[in-house]
């Protein structure tokens, strides 16, 4: 009789008490690890994104105690630090990405040591296994924040099944194995959120020290989740505007918030100010831009005309609005529970207090983070300037809730309807992510990159000189040595060779068909390659190069899609 009590107790415990959620909980924790070990093992075939190459390299640099400085070369910072500042320093001051990203990977490469040194011949050097490793521990690390933050707003189990569908999302998975520091940006994003959390909890109960304590403690961590991105400052602006309104004494917040924020990105912003006399770095002249004309090509500009026009702002901001609203969908995963955030929002009155109030935060944050990329724009679904992707979470927690309650109206309030109808939702929502897992991924990122070619450039060329290219983060990254972004023109590039800018000889320039694979000829010779138009198109020849700077060329690998002109024939 003893025995059955106690084995009734125990299939009560798995049915309604502890034992049934951390049952739950392991089941969520072994597809995490199921869903990481096939894309380490399968899908993971290096990086593929240029600022994830940059910032490995300047990783690489502060591990090496070289400081916050770069091996890859952009003429407009080249251009910029010799006007402001009379000088450019050796090795080249950092100003284009932030340091967040960086210095996470200048642990981990700290602790590699000489095994992730430049010059590996493996198709997927180990240093990148290993920064991805530690995004995938940020990424379970905001998974656990996302459960708490949802538990909170909702209950239990809606934010397990939440959180379900957050691992479900495929672009959340590419974001995590891209290289880019979007995982460590969600981990302390989320972390603020539920700051902000407990800070109304405390305002609600009156009381006010945890309160601001508390709203402090978020504004701290958007302020290192700031040092990931500088449109980070777009999504504090509305935070503070929430945090005014909301928390009291007002006076406090709207004073004390920004001192906390700004504290930790002052050492960045006193960085930039040395280099470019300018604390926001080199992305500010993205402001500065002309319609109509690639980022890269003002990079590329060593005699560049800075002038701001309003005009061209404008236009460049209303391009890139309804750029970034077209693909709205794209940018949050395809997910149509996070897109339901915007209905639960506006066509919802909330029951909780907790999620009635904290959805004008997440909507007032969202607002400026969509400003900022409205401003800076954004390319790609996976790229440095993708910030939607920080609002996921919370996003498909408030859109969850709302299609469950649209659910239970249309009348699908019964158990095997109800799940029938999550079930829809997954499918629905891991469609992106089945069809990449479906999908053999190539062995390399080719075109343009082909590690185990770049690197030999560790050998051809010597630590004291340097190469131009149309991919430097590459060559920067998986050969060691400082890479100059393709200036303008010919004159420019021999101009910075002759003034020995760079503190080493350029001895080469290597081509690849990120400049030669334009969708028409006519992009070639009209755009911004024009002035290296023969170069990039291989009609230069022998003659032509005898008696310049470069009077060796040879074709390289993939079937000769590559070149390297050089000042003797380094490859023998």
């Amino acid at each position: 009789m003893g025995l059955e009590v106690s084995l009734q107790g125990l299939l009560y415990a798995f049915e309604q008490g502890r034992a049934m959620v951390w049952l739950r909980r392991l089941v969520v924790a072994m597809i995490i690890g199921l869903l990481a070990t096939m894309w380490f093992a399968y899908k993971f075939n290096g990086f593929s994104v240029p600022e994830s190459m940059d910032q490995a390299q300047i990783g690489r640099q502060l591990a090496t105690g070289q400081g916050f400085t770069t091996l890859y070369a952009r003429p407009l910072a080249l251009h910029l630090m010799l006007a402001r500042t009379g000088t450019i320093a050796s090795p080249l001051p950092e100003t284009s990405q932030a340091p967040l990203g960086p210095l996470i990977n200048a642990v981990v490469l700290r602790a590699g040591g000489q095994s992730f040194a430049p010059g590996s011949d493996q198709p997927i050097v180990p240093a990148e296994r290993a920064i991805t490793a530690v995004a995938f521990l940020f990424f379970a690390g905001s998974l656990a924040l996302s459960y708490l933050l949802g538990r909170w707003l909702f209950d239990g189990p809606l934010a397990l099944i939440g959180l379900g569908l957050i691992i479900a999302s495929d672009l959340i998975w590419r974001f995590t194995f891209s290289g880019l520091p979007q995982m460590a940006m969600l981990f302390l994003f989320t972390g603020a959120l539920l700051a902000l959390a407990r800070a109304l909890e405390a305002n609600e109960a009156r009381r006010r020290s945890k309160s601001v304590v508390m709203i402090l403690t978020a504004a701290l961590l958007l302020g290192l989740m700031t040092l990931g991105h500088g449109l980070g400052l777009w999504i504090f602006a509305g935070f503070w505007l929430y945090a005014v309104a909301v928390i009291r004494p007002r006076w406090l917040v709207a004073l004390a918030a920004p001192v906390v924020y700004v504290l930790p990105l002052l050492p960045w912003a006193w960085h930039n100010w040395r280099a470019l006399r300018n604390p926001f770095g080199l992305s500010f002249y993205e402001l500065y831009r002309q319609p109509q004309t690639d980022p890269l090509a003002l990079a590329a500009d060593f005699e560049p005309i800075l002038r701001f026009q309003a005009g061209d702002f404008l236009t460049n901001t209303a391009t890139q609005t309804l750029a970034q609203a077209g693909n709205l969908l794209t940018y949050l995963g395809g997910s149509v529970v996070a897109a339901a955030f915007f209905f639960a929002v506006f066509l919802h009155v909330f029951q909780r207090w907790q999620a009635a109030q904290f959805r004008w935060a997440v909507l007032l944050m969202w607002l400026g983070a969509a400003a900022g990329m409205s401003v800076f724009g954004v390319d790609r679904s996976v790229s440095v300037n993708q910030l939607h992707i920080l609002f996921l979470p919370v996003m498909i927690f408030y859109g969850l809730a709302f299609l469950l309650l649209l659910a239970s109206r249309l009348g699908l309030e019964q158990p095997f309807l109800r799940g029938a109808f999550i079930t829809l939702l997954f499918l629905v929502s891991s469609i992106p992510l089945l069809g990449t897992i479906a999908l053999k991924p190539p062995l390399l990122n080719w075109p343009p990159y082909l590690p185990p070619l770049i690197s030999r450039f560790s050998q051809w060329v010597q630590p004291g000189e340097a190469i131009a290219a149309d991919i430097p983060w590459a060559t920067a990254w998986y050969a060691g040595r400082t890479s100059l972004l393709l200036p303008e023109n010919i004159a420019q590039f021999e101009l910075i060779h002759t003034e020995g800018l760079l503190r080493a000889p350029l001895v080469g320039i290597y081509l690849t068909p990120f400049s030669g694979d334009q969708p028409t000829y006519e992009t070639i010779i009209q755009g911004r390659y024009q002035e290296w138009a023969r170069f990039v198109l291989r009609e230069v020849d022998d003659d032509d190069l005898t008696g310049w700077m470069l009077p060796s060329a040879v074709n390289l690998p993939i079937e000769g899609q590559s070149i390297f002109y050089a000042d003797r024939p380094r490859w023998r």
